[in-house]
């Protein structure tokens, strides 16, 4: 053997055992980040064991971020510019975006309240005004003026509304609701609506008192308030009024 051909043999076999050396080591190894991306994440982990998440949720989110740094760093690729800054990325991870099914759902429910409201806004100062007057069709409506009346009749339609306004809406999802599908929900919606008035009217006594005339203006008051401040909060515009 050779001076030259001695001399390569143990550079090679020392190369070699570093690569066996680099082959064994964990792949979420933070020195295996370039200096910046791991200083990223060293911040990361700093501002994640800030937050309430629980050690489980921040283990899985850390080794994900690494992975996919591990992956796109060869690229060029930064921790900045695939997450933003810490503060943004630590958002995102906290309170995480709904999804549109979810957005839907949530819109749904805070259209119900809102037009559940105005309608008990409505009753209220309509039969506020009427106790006020004393005509006779106050006391003739007993069971139609009750509290609890009320406040069920307006559930409902706050309910039906709603879905209402889903239907007639344009579709965000490319899915399209027939006109006849229009029509026999509005008019089913209707229905089900005075059918729940009707029923509630006949519930008098305890279970559905009528209070002063003062009481419900003051309610509606307080309502309209209420509503407005929903409206401004949740940014509300799928409404009657």
């Amino acid at each position: 053997m050779s001076e030259s051909e001695t001399s390569k043999t143990p550079r090679n076999a020392a190369a070699g055992a570093k690569q066996a050396q680099a082959a064994e080591r964990p792949v979420h190894e933070a020195t295996e980040l370039t200096k910046r991306n791991a200083e990223y994440m060293r911040q990361m982990r700093k501002s994640l064991d800030a937050t309430a998440l629980s050690g489980e949720k921040k283990t899985a989110v850390l080794n994900e971020m690494t992975s996919t740094l591990l992956a796109e760093q060869g690229r060029g690729t930064t921790a900045r510019q695939l997450y933003g800054t810490v503060q943004e990325r630590t958002e995102e991870i906290v309170n995480p975006k709904k999804t549109p099914v979810e957005l839907q759902k949530a819109n749904y429910w805070v259209t119900a309240l809102d037009n559940g409201l105005m309608l008990f806004m409505i009753f209220c100062l309509m039969y506020g005004i009427m106790g006020f007057i004393g005509t006779n069709a106050t006391k003739n409506s007993a069971g139609a003026n009750g509290i609890t009346a009320i406040l069920i009749t307006s559930a409902i339609g706050g309910l039906g509304v709603a879905k209402l306004f889903e239907y007639l809406m344009p579709a965000k999802d490319g899915k399209k609701v027939s006109l006849w599908k229009k029509i026999a929900w509005s008019v089913l919606a209707i229905i089900v609506w005075m059918l729940v008035f009707t029923t509630m009217s006949m519930i008098q006594g305890p279970l559905n008192p009528v209070l002063p005339g003062i009481a419900y203006l003051i309610i509606a008051v307080v309502v309209f308030f209420a509503r407005m401040w929903l409206k401004r909060r949740f940014n509300i515009t799928t409404s009657m009024f």
